[in-house]
């Protein structure tokens, strides 16, 4: 087993598992490698609780579907997550979430059995899912905030402004759906707030994307101070 450095920055976890391939070719061996575009499902359910994951680049998305189909993203993650956790720990229960791609993604899988033998070895991917659970706790926190708090043009102004950051960028690719999934709403309702916001200049629409205009308009309707 080897010794972690001390501390480790949340940048650092996806260069520390880039490492595990060379510091141990078994795991390289054992690692199935995933590239997923944008809006492809990364994991069904069933796959969430055979198998451990490994969010190397791109953006995910962990979604809820009930029993009606509709859907509600629980959590986003970012590279460096750790998510399949079902893999590692006796929860008693499976999940009911699916991973999908909300940005072009590289994702590495482990089974569960190679997953337990590779984080006994490796402390850097328990690390990384307690990191990822804690990101996880986090985001519903504030997603219930958000719920109770304010209405649904704040939210979505405010999620716009997030996926920029993601994105680095003007230009965010996601669907009215995956919107809708995120704030917990109907993709109709969000495509006519989001036209009201174009009647505002506030942001351009086409084909599963969004170009911000106005980010500054969009942050003090979410009541943030745009930096």
């Amino acid at each position: 087993m080897k010794d972690l450095p001390s501390p480790i920055t949340n940048e650092q976890i996806p260069e520390l598992f880039a490492q595990l391939p060379h510091e141990d070719p078994a795991f390289g061996r054992a690692v199935t490698i995933l590239r997923a575009p944008p809006g492809e499902l990364v994991a069904t359910p069933a796959e969430l609780n055979q198998n451990l994951y490994i969010l190397m680049s791109g953006v995910v998305h962990l979604v809820a579907t009930n029993k009606e189909g509709r859907s509600l993203a629980m959590a986003t993650l970012g590279p460096g997550s750790v998510f399949g956790e079902n893999a590692l720990l006796d929860l008693g229960q499976s999940t009911t979430m699916s991973a999908q791609a909300i940005t072009p993604c590289v994702v590495w899988k482990l089974g569960a059995e190679q997953a337990q033998t590779f984080a006994d070895r490796h402390p850097i991917l328990s690390l990384g899912m307690l990191r990822t659970f804690g990101r996880r706790l986090i985001q519903v926190e504030n997603r219930l905030e958000d719920v109770a708090y304010r209405n649904l043009p704040e939210r979505l102004a405010a999620e716009i402004l997030r996926q920029q950051r993601h994105a680095h960028s003007n230009q965010i690719r996601i669907s009215h759906q995956a919107l809708a999934d995120i704030l917990g709403t109907y993709r109709e309702t969000i495509s006519a707030i989001l036209r009201d916001f174009k009647r505002e200049n506030w942001v351009e629409l086409g084909y599963r994307r969004i170009i911000i205009k106005d980010p500054e308009a969009l942050a003090r309707l979410a009541g943030a101070v745009y930096e």
